[in-house]
């Protein structure tokens, strides 16, 4: 057994058209990802990003997915509420 409970495997994630000291990189956790940034390793910016099902590929977060799938979910339970409800009217 190791001396810590948990270790984070950090990914490092490329940086398209900033500094090229600038280091961005991210650690799966539970509900999201740990995201880092910064310089130097004693001078990193932290955030929590939340993900439940882990689907961030590390280029696009495709928050307008997350929207689109359950606006359809939802608009296909409406349509056939409204189609039973004109059934039972008929």
């Amino acid at each position: 057994m190791t001396e810590y409970a948990f270790s984070l495997e950090w990914e490092r994630l490329g940086n398209e058209g900033s500094d090229a000291g600038l280091v961005t990189e991210r650690a799966r956790v539970f509900g999201g990802w740990l995201v880092r940034v910064g310089t130097s390793p004693s001078a990193m910016a932290l955030t929590f990003v939340v993900d439940g099902e882990g689907r961030w590929d590390g280029e696009d977060f495709g928050v307008e997915d997350y929207e689109d799938e359950e606006g359809e979910e939802g608009d296909d339970e409406e349509e056939e509420e409204d189609e039973d409800a004109e059934e039972e009217e008929a």
